[in-house]
């Protein structure tokens, strides 16, 4: 068994191996000295890892010598490229197509759209006029946010045209192709709930695959009418315990002690 660990630099290396109870394969993004390689399989430093195909490349040349049973990606950066990798070679666990909506805001919205859950007024923006074409529908402020980062942060808020003006001209180019992957939404500022509980809550809930080792969090906010919006959903590590989550991606059972009562 060959279990393959895509492991994003940024945070504590978690103890895959003794986790595991098995030697993983660890392709990190981590500088060699900062590596404990106790325990490991193998080990492959990738230069860039969620940046470059160097990952997608190293997986598949692995699995080509039959060496990968199993993909482990903690990172939510790394989730969609984990279940592309999965598709691609057959491997059990989370599919690139239900790791989209916990990944991507946009396509978030469109799943829940198209099953009558409402959210909050979210969009991709690719180019300047993007952005006055969104004023235009749905008036001031708006707020731009990075669509791919993790925690989504907010890059402007943009309280009228002139505020619009002068970042479109200060940040966004012309070319399509050299705008940074961004969103604009129309932000709704109220009491928030986070989890099940509430009907649309439930509701998103019950809408997204149930993949072991994947645990989702969904935010939602109280609008001005009363009614409640879905936010955002996206993978949560902190959902459930990291160990669990690792061994449910390795297709595991859980560890005795997590499995008690």
């Amino acid at each position: 068994m060959s279990i393959v660990i895509l492991d994003r630099p940024g945070r504590p290396l978690l103890p895959y191996p003794q986790w595991l109870d098995a030697a993983p394969l660890l392709l990190t993004g981590r500088p060699r000295p900062a590596v404990n390689r106790t325990g490991y399989g193998g080990l492959r430093f990738l230069t860039g890892l969620g940046f470059t195909a160097e990952t997608e490349t190293a997986v598949r040349d692995l699995a080509a010598r039959g060496q990968v049973t199993a993909i482990v990606a903690v990172d939510p950066a790394d989730q969609v490229r984990a279940g592309g990798l999965r598709d691609l070679l057959g491997l059990p666990g989370q599919p690139k197509d239900a790791a989209l909506p916990l990944s991507d805001p946009v396509a978030a919205r469109a799943l829940l759209r198209r099953a009558g859950i409402p959210v909050v007024r979210r969009a991709g923006v690719r180019r300047v006029c993007d952005l006055y074409w969104y004023a235009h529908r749905w008036g001031y402020p708006l707020l731009v946010r990075r669509r791919r980062a993790p925690d989504r942060p907010v890059v402007a808020e943009l309280r009228d045209e002139k505020e619009l003006r002068a970042f479109a001209t200060g940040r966004l180019p012309v070319d399509a192709a050299l705008v940074p992957d961004l969103t604009v939404e129309s932000p709704v500022r109220g009491v928030r709930h986070r989890g099940p509980g509430i009907a649309v809550t439930d509701a998103a809930l019950a809408l997204l695959p149930d993949t072991p080792g994947h645990p989702c969090a969904v935010e939602a906010v109280r609008a001005v009418a009363g009614d409640w919006l879905i936010d955002t959903i996206h993978y949560d590590p902190r959902g459930a315990s990291t160990r669990a989550a690792v061994r449910a991606q390795a297709a595991l059972p859980a560890a005795a002690r997590e499995a008690a009562p």
